[in-house]
């Protein structure tokens, strides 16, 4: 295990001292240990800083300058222009500009020039994460420190609880965790309520940026946050409630490590690069089961998704031969004693699948021996109130600017489809699977093709790229009975 003297002399290996002693620093203490050996005078380590100009950033870069002033050659604040705010968001940026300045420490943002036309805290969140990671590689740095306090901690539970997390994610957010095997994320903030830190900016006559949408209900974690909180501390009466809530994420931050130390254990350092054999694991309880098939993913650096995790244990539990995917063309063969990682198409058994190309107007005998009904309609006032009430299992409207092919393909989980109101597509597979419909009701399922695009799936809206808008003239009705 690496030493604090090995520290000193190599900064280079900061993350694998970081993983090395990750287990003796549990609790809140864990990012102020490791901002403590860079406030050696011999390190040499660049660390940013993520300020937005709320009161949580903006006391977090006084926290380190005042704990750690050593860092202070070191330190980059790093700012992210949603741009989705005009003046405000501006105003923002050069706030934050005008207080790294003032503090002698370096200044460094960027812009969102190409606004987003369907805004959503995920996107958000993406948007956020791809600038800090470019940052990151831009200062050489492996150590981002975020502003997270108490309130956070609560408002992440509720909104992860609701969602159905797992231990790992309700234990969240850490004072310390490593991502990409390369970076640190360090939260010293944790033992903080937000009450306390803007008590102590008022206090030190500092000033900071509130964003006013902060306080609108747009998105899920403002409703919990001045909704959902505020109501379950007024049942609640004399218990305080973030306490509470951080005292069970604590509760479940322990018991997740539990897991994990079981888990490494089990796997007793197997390597798991492309294969997880399961023949003496078969009898381990479900957790842990569930945490060596994360190790396997992470380890063949693929997303870690709830619903992979559930194949994965619904497969071991059948033992019998099959494959699943798991995202990015990449797919697992179970073969009853190991799970390997293989790639391709090929490799997909779909020797059932059917394809009907150039779909007429009017009426079309689909391979399962059901009907879909293609016809041009003109959109008027009716039109909308249908949409509002039509039976999405059976009917859809789609704009189509210009059609030059219209097919119908049998249903496939890994065909991308973009949700209504969202800049990305996914994958049906994970959409249905959402959707709670059953596997064998989806399998019969057909897919209509508009020149070469997912138009739509019954039981799904029609897909944004096909969306009626209040400027449409014609629409296709596409019906299947």
């Amino acid at each position: 295990m690496a030493s604090r003297s090995d520290f000193k002399m190599q900064t280079h290996d900061l993350i694998a001292y970081a993983k090395a002693q990750i287990a003796d620093y549990r609790g809140f203490k864990a990012a102020d240990e490791i901002l403590k050996l860079l406030n050696e005078k011999n390190s040499d380590e660049i660390v940013c800083v993520a300020c937005s100009g709320g009161s949580d950033s903006v006391f977090l870069v006084k926290y380190i300058l005042e704990k750690f002033p050593n860092l202070k050659s070191r330190l980059v604040i790093l700012h992210f222009n949603h741009n989705l705010r005009g003046r405000d968001s501006d105003g923002d940026e050069q706030f934050v500009k005008m207080l790294a300045e003032n503090w002698g420490v370096a200044f460094y943002s960027e812009k969102l020039i190409d606004k987003p036309t369907n805004v959503s805290e995920d996107l958000l969140r993406r948007l956020r994460n791809e600038f800090f990671e470019c940052a990151l590689e831009k200062f050489n740095s492996k150590v981002l420190v975020f502003g997270h306090q108490k309130n956070d901690v609560a408002e992440t539970l509720l909104m992860r609880m609701i969602r159905g997390s797992d231990t790992t994610g309700l234990s969240s957010p850490r004072t310390m965790t490593i991502f990409q095997k390369k970076y640190l994320k360090l939260r010293p903030l944790l033992n903080f309520t937000k009450q306390e830190i803007e008590i102590c900016l008022k206090n030190s006559k500092i000033e900071w940026r509130d964003d006013k949408t902060n306080f609108e209900n747009d998105f899920f974690r403002n409703k919990i946050r001045n909704i959902i909180l505020p109501k379950i501390q007024e049942i609640a009466g004399h218990f305080n409630v973030v306490k509470s809530l951080e005292s069970v994420k604590q509760n479940l931050e322990e018991a997740d490590n539990a897991i994990s130390f079981f888990a490494e254990k089990y796997l007793n350092g197997r390597d798991l690069k492309g294969k997880l054999a399961i023949s003496d694991l078969k009898k381990l309880p479900t957790a842990l089961l569930k945490k060596i098939f994360v190790e396997f993913l992470v380890s063949n650096d693929l997303d870690v998704r709830r619903s992979y995790v559930q194949t994965f244990l619904d497969k071991m539990l059948l033992g019998k031969t099959t494959i699943f995917s798991v995202g990015k063309r990449n797919f697992i063969k179970f073969d009853g004693d190991s799970f390997c990682l293989t790639t391709g198409e090929e490799d997909k058994k779909n020797d059932d699948g059917w394809v009907v190309e150039d779909l007429k107007i009017g009426q079309n005998r689909l391979p399962n021996e059901k009907i879909l009904d293609i016809q041009n309609v003109r959109i008027y006032k009716k039109i909308w109130e249908d949409l509002q009430n039509m039976d999405r299992s059976k009917q859809c409207y789609a704009v189509v600017e210009k059609v030059s092919k219209i097919s119908a393909k049998k249903y496939q989980p890994l065909f991308k489809y973009l949700p209504l109101g969202h800049s990305s597509e996914r994958k049906l597979g994970d959409i249905l699977t959402t959707k709670i419909i059953p596997k064998e009701n989806r399998q019969s399922l057909p897919v209509v093709f508009v020149n070469g695009k997912v138009c739509w799936v019954p039981h799904l809206p029609v897909s944004d790229y096909f969306k009626i808008k209040t400027k449409d003239s014609e629409a296709l009705l596409l019906t299947y009975v």
